[in-house]
């Protein structure tokens, strides 16, 4: 029995206690939403956080809640950013997104819809058209309760048609229509197929108001020698009035053109009589350039031929000796667990591609040891081993195998980096530059690289080489060095290495212009400098920069002016993380001006 004493403290406690605070219910974004007309064009749901929506036209989230989103949809901002953005898009038909956002209500639509999801399934994930002759017919199967997946007929045949006529037709009349409203840039390269045909890929990019962000879309293959043609003569000027006429053909301006590039070959970028001179002359002010991936794999193609044909020889002997042989590959497995290496197999190089040839170096003097001793095993069994087994044996071969595996990973890398599908357009001549200076550094004397402009600098100038024995080769080529005695063979290696490194300065200098006017402002746009307090000294205009993409009044370009110079004042509080297209897009919100996002978007991706 409890005593009184206890009773009260306990009628205390109850009088006391706090009632727990109720859990608070979020409220889950429900897809009803998006069939009402009033918020289907702009509202999305958020995939990383179910319980917020999304609005495409201001990039923002919010609660998923229909108070929330009806407050958010009479807001000033997105009344004026929805008016913005339905002026630019306002001509285009309804695309297949759009179709499937809107449910459509009745059967015979669903299984429409159903089937059109289902061929860019198809188209998407290149999966084989094939296989629909067995997927429409699985699918009643798996879904014995659902009338659409009886109702679907799509077969081999008839995805081809729907991918082909309903959504490759869509999608193009929405490009063109985009490209008759947008400023765009052209990439064409040309190809030779398995069948002989020779063809040209068109390759457009340019800003979409509608994601905000750049985008790049394929626009035609073009098949250059046809059954009706009668001039069997690919030059450069029926290059270029066969992509001009596919532009035209769809009644896209040309004064929208305000880019091209290409690879370097004199057909498309000769200074006379070429498609990138045709350009300059139909289009005053275009910014033209060089695939700059392109450019650097030459340059390192025509450096590794200073260095002795050995190596490559060496690395082409090693890989035909094991390729068709699964008894050699055996026999080197078993080398590999003894040597206690990695069981890798060794790498083909490519014919063409020679930065492929680093990871062939990589992997060679990865297995050097365990190829070495397998090598020794068979040279006196089989002739073909000959000249393997003595390069393998030789620290001069491997000194230059360290060497290249220095040297070509600051290709391979700088390569890598501008096949990245961000904007690095504002970075690309700082980056070269760097790149340049970099090589230059390693034959040069520093005073005279630091002292003289870097478009003046000849690499050819031996008065101003260092010494060979001063000349930095990598630790590798100095570790194998070391054991070598006969000083003659040093000092050719050292004479050949130099040579890789000078002729590669002569390739950089030849195809990339360091003192290019455009190439130099557009640097200045990076984003980390356009909102420093010393921008003004460097770019106080943004005319006549780019004069084809100003605007033709004054006052506009007045206007545009006046912003640029106060962005370092108002827009610090910007995220410079994310990308250039993104950051611009952004900017476009806080300003007034008709034009400005046309125009500073069209900065960061004209060339």
């Amino acid at each position: 029995m409890e005593s009184d004493g206890d009773s009260a403290t306990d009628r205390e406690d109850s009088l006391t206690r706090v009632p727990a605070k109720r859990k608070r219910y979020k409220q889950k974004f429900r897809e009803e939403w998006l069939l009402n007309k009033e918020y289907s064009d702009w509202l999305r749901k958020d995939n990383r956080d179910l319980s917020k929506a999304v609005c495409n036209v201001c990039n923002t989230s919010f609660s998923a809640e229909i108070s929330v989103i009806k407050r958010h949809k009479e807001g000033t901002k997105h009344v004026n950013n929805l008016k913005r953005c339905s002026a630019s898009t306002s001509k285009k038909q309804q695309s297949i997104v759009s179709v499937f956002k809107s449910m459509p209500t009745n059967e015979k639509q669903l299984v429409k819809t159903s089937e059109i999801k289902l061929a860019a399934f198809v188209a998407e994930h290149k999966v084989s058209h094939n296989v629909m002759n067995h997927l429409a017919d699985l699918l009643p199967k798996l879904f014995p309760d659902s009338q659409i997946a009886k109702d679907i007929r799509l077969k081999r045949t008839k995805v081809q048609a729907v991918i082909n006529n309903c959504i490759g037709e869509t999608e193009k009349e929405n490009l063109i229509s985009d490209l008759k409203s947008q400023m765009f840039s052209i990439l064409i390269d040309g190809s030779t197929d398995i069948a002989v045909v020779k063809t040209v890929a068109v390759v457009v990019r340019y800003f979409d108001p509608m994601i905000g962000k750049v985008i790049t879309r394929f626009w035609n293959l073009i098949q250059l020698f046809d059954e009706k043609t009668t001039d069997h003569v690919a030059n450069a000027e029926k290059l270029f009035n066969t992509v001009i006429g596919s532009f035209q053909k769809y009644e896209i301006p040309t004064e929208n053109i305000i880019g091209f590039g290409s690879d370097g070959c004199n057909t498309m970028m000769g200074c006379n009589n070429s498609v990138s001179s045709r350009f300059r002359q139909r289009c005053p002010g275009i910014i033209v350039i060089k695939c700059i991936c392109h450019s650097l794999h030459l340059c390192a193609s025509d450096a590794c031929k200073e260095l002795p044909l050995n190596c490559e020889k060496m690395a082409r002997n090693i890989y035909n000796y094991f390729k068709s042989s699964s008894k050699r590959q055996s026999e080197l497995k078993e080398f590999q667990y003894f040597a206690e290496a990695d069981v890798h197999k060794i790498l083909r190089p490519a014919q063409t591609r020679w930065l492929s040839l680093n990871a062939v170096v990589q992997r060679i003097l990865e297995q050097w040891d365990v190829l070495r001793l397998y090598f020794n095993s068979k040279w006196l069994e089989e002739s073909e081993c000959h000249d393997i087994h003595a390069c393998l044996n030789d620290p001069i071969i491997k000194a230059y195998y360290y060497f290249l595996a220095w040297m070509l990973p600051k290709f391979t890398t700088l390569n890598s980096c501008f096949q990245s599908e961000s904007i690095l357009i504002t970075k690309l001549h700082g980056k070269m530059t760097a790149f340049y200076k970099e090589l230059l550094l390693l034959v040069l004397h520093r005073n005279y690289v630091n002292s003289a402009p870097i478009e003046t600098i000849d690499p050819m100038t031996e008065i101003n080489h260092k010494d060979l024995k001063d000349i930095y080769l990598g630790l590798g080529v100095q570790k194998e060095l070391d054991s070598v005695e006969n000083e003659e063979r040093k000092l050719t290696l050292r004479k050949m290495c130099k040579n890789f490194i000078i002729r590669a300065c002569v390739g950089l200098r030849k195809r990339y212009c360091f003192n290019d006017k455009i190439m130099t402002e557009i640097a200045k746009f990076d984003l980390e400098k356009v909102i420093s307090d010393d921008r003004e000294e460097s770019v106080s205009s943004l005319f006549p920069l780019l004069p084809r993409i100003a605007p033709t009044s004054i006052q506009h370009q007045q206007e545009l002016d006046d912003e640029w110079r106060k962005l370092p004042l108002y827009y610090k509080d910007l995220d410079l993380s994310q990308p250039p297209d993104v950051f611009w897009h952004q900017v476009s919100f806080h300003v007034n001006s008709k034009q400005r996002e046309f125009i500073l978007v069209s900065i960061v991706i004209a060339a």
